[in-house]
C-alpha cells in the first residue's frame, strides 16, 4: 500500500497498512500511541504518523528479538 501524504487516512486504511485490526487501532489511539483528528465526525490519521509508528514498531520488535 502506498501512503499518500496529501490526505488523511481512515481507521480502516491505517489498520490495513499496519496489518492490525481496526479494534487494535482504536486501542492504540486510546492508549496514546496513535494520534487522530476528528474531521466531520469521523476519525482520521496523518499518514506520516502512521508510517512512523510502523517503523518504530518494527524497530522495537527487532530489539526484543535480539
Amino acid at each position: 500500500m502506498i501512503i499518500r501524504s496529501d490526505r488523511l487516512m481512515t481507521i480502516d486504511e491505517a489498520a490495513y497498512y499496519l496489518n492490525l485490526s481496526p479494534r487494535t487501532i482504536y486501542r492504540k489511539i486510546y492508549e496514546g500511541d496513535l494520534l487522530v483528528y476528528k474531521v466531520g465526525g469521523v476519525w482520521r490519521m496523518e499518514p506520516l504518523l502512521v508510517y512512523k509508528y510502523s517503523r518504530q514498531n518494527k524497530r522495537t520488535r527487532v530489539i526484543q528479538n535480539g
